[in-house]
């Protein structure tokens, strides 16, 4: 793979979360990643309803913002998304498309409700990115539980997939 991944804040994002995010891109695609300048979230994208931010609505803003040096992005935003088939969402993608959207909201909260220690928080926010990615380089999800592309419904999910590809997984990107 020789393409160029963009990591865009959409909103405030901690810098931190950003570079880690685009570092773990690189490590597991072995693509460079970049983090791009910052962008406003969308006025549009609120829904007052469900006091939440409409992940495709923002996807589609990113799809009008030009990043001619980058052929995937993947957008960050801190606040509450969600997709209509779901109440909120940790990610969204456009499978086998240009452009993802991740949500820092609710990965900075454990099942229980308490803080999750730092490194937590920034290795959940590394396998959300990972595998919107997944899905913009068409994978699927995957049945096998130790995939990054394993689907991850609740937080503990998210928390048991490793932040690798499974052989399957892996053949598939192989051209």
């Amino acid at each position: 793979m020789t393409q160029q991944i963009g990591v865009v804040p959409v909103g405030e994002v901690p810098a931190l979360v950003l570079k880690v995010i685009a570092a773990n891109i690189t490590a597991c695609y072995r693509c460079p990643a970049v983090v791009l300048p910052k962008r406003p979230v969308p006025e549009s994208a609120f829904d007052d309803r469900r006091n939440q931010y409409d992940a495709g609505i923002i996807i589609e803003q990113l799809g009008a913002w030009n990043f001619p040096a980058c052929s995937k992005i993947v957008g960050i935003t801190s606040l509450d998304i969600f997709i209509p088939i779901f109440n909120y969402a940790y990610g969204y993608a456009v499978q086998g498309g240009d452009l993802s959207m991740i949500s820092l909201f609710r990965l900075n909260r454990n099942a229980d409700g308490s803080l999750p220690p730092p490194s937590l928080f920034y290795e959940r926010t590394a396998k959300v990115a990972l595998h919107e990615l997944g899905h913009l380089f068409s994978l699927f999800h995957c049945h096998e539980t130790q995939c990054i592309m394993h689907f991850s419904g609740a937080i503990t999910d998210l928390d048991q997939i490793p932040f690798y590809l499974c052989p399957d997984c892996e053949r598939r990107l192989t051209p």
